[in-house]
């Protein structure tokens, strides 16, 4: 007979061995210890042991499912709470064991005062597995991952937004030239280095695990960035794909600094320094409706391969 109980210490082994048969995807790290759980989740000072939810029969685990929350900014904003993953050993499926995870998960969240629910980790509802799965950020639940769609659309869940994962392999050199490129050259250099603060304690929890490095357009005048993002080694990732990589997030080009040609000098900059560290791959996510960010990337010899969906549950706090 199935039971189900909240997480235990002794778990993580049996954990591994469900994430390992159920999370079988190109983005899903495969785990040959705890020990990318017990960086990723378990360390956290957000994991509450009361949300990881275990279904097991004779002392064996057949699945997990584990719920979490979001930040609050302000006192009374609407508390929102995420599925963050769910997966089940493939010969225990179709048995309601997915499906009563989900309602533990659920009522957890609501049980919590959740007033939104979502499946799926996506900015800044993401609190844990970015660098176990979804790749170089928290995409939600990947396409390729062919049975998460039906299973929450079968929930009452919608699609909510989609994010397209974008790639491109490093074979070859990166040519992007702007003839305004021979003037900014004389007044901004790239600067990299480890951050000295990731700019908000959430920041701090979700990004800062990944120990990433800081890649910084510096204006000569001012000594000020005039553009920035962070870079990672998508090591685990890479072992699965049988390519070293490297992910990008948040890149940003400040205000005062746009439209002058400055993202694509920096960016000409970061493909040229992570090409001579021998990266072969480097990863990017954007929504899908930044149609001109991605029209432009796919001109630069990038390629959509996959697509992350964030699932919302429709009437959340009367189900």
């Amino acid at each position: 007979m199935v039971r189900y109980r909240t997480f235990r210490n002794t778990d993580p082994p049996r954990l591994v061995e469900v994430w390992n048969e159920t999370f079988t995807g190109r983005g899903a790290v495969r785990l040959a210890s705890s020990t990318p759980l017990e960086r990723f989740v378990f360390s956290k000072p957000l994991f509450d042991p009361a949300g990881l939810f275990i279904a097991e029969e004779d002392e064996r685990c057949l699945g997990f499912a584990h719920a979490g929350f979001g930040p609050c900014d302000e006192a009374d904003d609407p508390k929102s709470g995420v599925v963050n993953a769910i997966g089940v050993r493939p010969l225990a499926r179709r048995q309601g064991i997915g499906a009563e995870l989900l309602r533990l998960c659920e009522d957890y969240l609501k049980n919590h005062d959740a007033q939104r629910f979502q499946a799926g980790g996506v900015w800044p509802l993401n609190p844990f597995y970015m660098g176990l799965y979804g790749g170089c950020e928290s995409p939600g639940f990947l396409r390729s991952d062919a049975l998460a769609e039906p299973f929450f659309l079968g929930h009452g869940y919608r699609v909510d937004r989609e994010i397209r994962v974008m790639q491109r392999t490093l074979d070859q050199p990166f040519k992007l030239f702007d003839p305004r490129f021979l003037t900014l050259r004389q007044h901004y250099d790239l600067q990299v280095d480890y951050p000295k603060t990731l700019r908000g304690w959430w920041r701090e929890c979700v990004i800062g695990y990944l120990d990433p490095l800081q890649f910084e357009l510096v204006d000569r005048k001012t000594g000020l960035p005039a553009a920035r993002t962070l870079m990672w080694d998508m090591e685990g990732f890479g072992v699965r794909w049988r390519a070293a990589a490297v992910g990008m997030l948040d890149f940003e080009v400040l205000p005062d600094y746009r439209r002058q040609g400055l993202g694509k000098l920096f960016l000409s900059y970061i493909m040229r320094q992570v090409q001579e560290q021998f990266f072969q791959i480097v990863e990017l996510h954007l929504p899908a409706d930044n149609t001109q960010s991605l029209a432009f990337l796919e001109g630069l010899g990038f390629e959509q391969v996959d697509t992350g969906q964030v699932f919302a549950k429709i009437n959340a706090t009367s189900s």
